[in-house]
């Protein structure tokens, strides 16, 4: 019987693309933290896709056993704080300059 890990995937994409995401706007700042925050949905669609996939994979093998690779998913949920935190200091920060108060 064969073991299939559900997440791993999914993990490993995702923290491709907001690692890219967050060395671009390092380097070409108009791409606001704020807007990478905004992003964050696409962490449950592809967690579901990832999901589905699995789920109708493993319906055409019978021999195939399904596991949540509950480390990526935690760290996939760790990516999502992590996006919104940083999103939410780049408001407080832009609010600060722009009203000078908080």
């Amino acid at each position: 019987m064969r073991t299939r890990r559900v997440g791993s995937i999914t993990c490993g994409l995702l923290m491709i693309f907001f690692g890219i995401l967050f060395m671009v706007h390092m380097i070409y700042p108009p791409l606001s933290l704020g807007v990478i925050m905004r992003l964050w949905p696409l962490i449950l669609i592809s967690l579901g896709v990832e999901l589905i996939a699995s789920n109708i994979h493993k319906q055409e093998e019978k021999e195939e056993i399904l596991k949540y690779d509950k480390g990526a998913i935690f760290l996939v949920f760790v990516l999502a704080c992590f996006a919104a935190v940083m999103g939410i200091i780049e408001y407080s920060m832009s609010y600060v300059a722009q009203y000078g108060i908080l």
